[in-house]
């Protein structure tokens, strides 16, 4: 429109053209400037475009965003996480208590559901204290050094129970949720020095791709049921020097404490394989029981770690039966078994005793897979089979050179095995 005009008051000639044109957005002109003024630039027909450009720019940033932080964890840290006391219920599809770094649990209560691990720190984790309860995990509690020295934990884990491993959880491929490397070694740890803990594990019960140190405290182990896992399993040494171990599992990896630990430790590998909830009983030359055991889950070896254990001494060990001590988690506390069945009576060596139903045997030099301390191919303190000539057995250990052990043998009862 000319000088003057407003939208309305187009000449009526110009109607139609105009009308044309604006069907068509080809065809659209720009309106005629007045004489002497310069075209204002914010008129042009592109800046529509470009402001919807920009203003879509910052909605798909936004969404790129919160697309790459989201996560399935429960309580993350990207540094350390350090938790004194509280009340925590997690039921998440990742890690529910997870550290970049380090964790620290010096109390409270936990009732912990997972995808993947109950509790993991890429670095150290500490437990002090506490009542933690992991119902289901694919790891229970994983670290690259673990220290345990109070507190009550119960943990249920498709895999391995407890895993000293290296580092993230999230990079790498194999094993399982998460991914790592599975034979990647480290210098990590884990060691016990006191508090109670009970493991039920698919895969292998306490694993250490580095060292196991026990000095106190209470682990009772329900380990795996194929010969692939093992109920303890350590790259490096075992050595203990107090508090009191069992664990129950499979034979195949089975694993005892290091020959330089200090407190005594046997290894029993029965003939075959128990059923769940068959006692096994270990007692000492006047009957007093020195641990009773209910396991969970089918078996075939036991081991047994405890400062009654004394160089030198005869014990025996029996299957089937009832206990009338006080029980808890399998774990029988005083009172007397009746009903069971002798399988050996043997001697206990200076160090670490590998027994069979013929007698003390020698540590398996030879190997299975992903044997302790030597890598896949390794076996280093794994039970052999072992022969005996008229009940007489020997024991290799470095400490004490080769020892005699007199054997009762006994068949198992036969109602308890398979």
């Amino acid at each position: 429109w000319g000088r003057g005009e407003g939208p309305g008051q187009a000449a009526d000639q110009g109607q139609s053209q105009d009308q044309a044109q604006a069907q068509d957005p080809s065809q659209v002109q720009p309106p005629a400037q007045p004489q002497g003024q310069a075209p204002d630039s914010s008129q042009e027909p592109d800046q529509t475009q470009d402001q919807a450009q920009a203003s879509s720019q910052p909605q798909d940033q936004t969404q790129s965003e919160e697309t790459e932080s989201s996560s399935a964890k429960g309580l993350k840290a990207a540094a350390d996480i350090a938790i004194a006391d509280g009340k925590f219920t997690i039921d998440a599809a990742d890690d529910a208590i997870h550290s970049n770094a380090n964790v620290g649990i010096m109390g409270g209560q936990y009732s912990l559901s997972s995808g993947d691990d109950g509790i993991h720190a890429d670095t150290g984790l500490s437990i002090a204290g506490g009542t933690i309860d992991i119902a289901k995990s694919y790891e229970g509690i994983e670290g690259s050094d673990i220290a345990i020295s109070g507190g009550e934990i119960h943990l249920a884990a498709d895999d391995d129970g407890v895993n000293v491993s290296g580092g993230n959880d999230g990079s790498g491929g194999g094993g399982g949720p998460g991914g790592g490397d599975m034979f990647s070694a480290t210098d990590g740890a884990l060691a016990i020095s006191g508090g109670y803990l009970y493991v039920d594990a698919g895969g292998d019960g306490l694993d250490s791709n580095g060292s196991m140190v026990m000095s106190g405290g209470t682990a009772v182990v329900n380990g795996p049921t194929d010969d692939g896992n093992a109920p303890l399993d350590f790259n490096g040494t075992f050595e203990q020097s107090g508090g009191f171990l069992i664990a129950a599992g499979s034979a195949g990896m089975a694993q005892a404490p290091s020959d330089d630990s200090s407190q005594r430790a046997v290894l029993m590998t029965f003939p075959s394989t128990l059923e769940a909830g068959t006692l096994v009983t270990l007692t000492d030359s006047s009957g007093k029981a020195i641990a009773a055991f209910a396991p969970a889950k089918t078996f075939r070896s036991v081991v047994i770690s405890s400062p009654d254990l004394k160089a030198g001494e005869s014990y025996t060990f029996s299957t089937g039966g009832k206990s009338s001590g006080t029980e808890k988690d399998g774990l029988y506390d005083g009172g007397t078994v009746s009903g069971s069945t002798k399988v050996v009576t043997f001697a206990l060596g200076d160090t670490v005793t590998y027994v069979n139903e013929s007698g003390v045997t020698a540590a398996n030099a030879g190997g299975g897979f992903g044997g302790g301390g030597r890598g896949m191919g390794g076996g280093q303190g794994r039970p052999g089979r072992g022969t005996s000539t008229n009940g007489q057995g020997t024991q290799a250990s470095p400490s004490s050179g080769a020892q005699s052990g007199a054997s009762n043998s006994a068949s198992s009862d036969t109602s308890n095995a398979t």
